[in-house]
């Protein structure tokens, strides 16, 4: 009798699983620029990539306490940042960009006549450090990530959001939730570079990312995701030569630890075209 009712609820949860799954219900797969490229690097390196997702604020907590073991995810490269934590070789240029509703495009269309207007930004992002470089007094820090930051715009509760170029550029066309918003034109608040950062004095692990980007970029499959993503454009030369052999093993320790655990986990927030579920 146990066996019978035991096989009956298995039924019930199969069939569940297939009416959620046709009913659109079906988990969602973490798909994205940075997420592919690291399961690609991971390959060529012969371990595995776990993803973990994290609070933006906090990233530095998560990488030192070794709930993951790089930042892998539209990561500015930066001076302060350098002095922190151990960053691979750029591979992708961005811009921080000011997103407006394209109601607004004649009221904000220069950095003079934005200086007044309501701000938000990602807390811990280089949105962040634009909002503070030009003094603007009315800015935010919103909770989420990104995207959240254009949703405040909007739906009309801040007039301006400070983002990346490369998630700007995504979001802001036809076709997609956010196609009443739009970069203002010749606008562009600085320029920059994504890393990938491992804990400080993780040299090993950057040097085998590194050495498998280059290798990546060689076989032309770094320009093919690109080409993907439509970032093809964006691409940095990540020409790198090993320098393993010469290390010390306190500054390979780092990359033993993750052989001996068979995978590095990465630390991500949602935004596309860098990493999003679909």
């Amino acid at each position: 009798m146990k066996k019978k009712i035991i096989v009956a609820l298995l039924l019930c949860v199969m069939v569940l699983g297939t009416v959620l799954a046709f009913a659109g219900c079906a988990p969602k797969k973490l798909v994205g620029f940075d997420i592919e490229l690291a399961e690609m690097v991971a390959q060529e390196l012969g371990v595995e990539v776990k993803f973990q997702f994290i609070d933006w604020d906090t990233k530095e907590i998560e990488l030192n306490g070794k709930n993951i073991d790089l930042i892998w995810n539209g990561f500015t490269i930066n001076a302060d940042r350098q002095e922190q934590m151990q960053i691979g070789t750029p591979y992708m240029n961005n811009k921080q960009v000011a997103v407006i509703r394209k109601a607004d495009k004649d009221k904000y269309n220069s950095l003079e006549n934005i200086m007044n207007a309501a701000f938000v930004f990602e807390g811990g992002s280089t949105g962040e450090t634009a909002a503070k470089l030009y003094e603007f007094k009315n800015a935010t820090a919103v909770t989420g990530g990104q995207i959240d930051a254009m949703t405040e715009i909007k739906a009309g509760t801040s007039d301006i959001a400070i983002v990346d170029s490369v998630l700007a550029n995504y979001y802001c066309q036809e076709g997609t939730s956010y196609s009443n918003l739009m970069i203002i034109p010749n606008l562009v608040l600085f320029e920059e570079k994504y890393g990938i950062a491992a804990r400080k004095g993780d040299v090993g692990t950057i040097d085998k990312i590194n050495t498998s980007l280059a290798k990546l970029q060689e076989n032309g499959e770094l320009k093919k995701l690109a080409e993907k993503y439509e970032l093809a454009g964006e691409l940095c030369d990540v020409s790198y030569e090993s320098k393993w052999d010469s290390l010390s093993d306190e500054e390979k320790a780092g990359w033993n630890y993750i052989q001996e655990k068979g995978n590095f986990i990465v630390g991500y927030t949602l935004y596309a075209p860098i990493a999003f579920k679909e």
